[in-house]
């Protein structure tokens, strides 16, 4: 298991960048790879990321997470492949 979730560790695993969902409209922005690294840089932590942000609606009430790839599973919504280093999700 990863000892620090952080932005670099994700990347290193497989992971196509970070998402960041606002709790309070719903909002979603995906940061690919590249300008993930360079907004928050490498070593910080993936939890740390909302406390950096706020939302179009004003609110800094969000969450991140690791933009794992997806695999399909008959039909349902697509589930997020996890690498078994880096632990349950979040």
């Amino acid at each position: 298991m990863v000892a620090r979730k952080t932005v670099q560790a994700a990347l290193d695993l497989g992971a196509e960048g970070v998402l960041v969902h606002c709790n309070a409209c719903l909002n979603r922005r995906r940061f690919e790879p590249m300008p993930a690294l360079k907004a928050f840089g490498g070593d910080t932590l993936i939890s740390d990321i909302p406390k950096r942000l706020r939302c179009r609606c004003g609110a800094q009430n969000a969450t991140a997470v690791a933009a794992w790839k997806r695999r399909s599973r008959g039909g349902a919504e697509p589930l997020p492949i996890v690498p078994k280093e880096w632990g349950w999700l979040p």
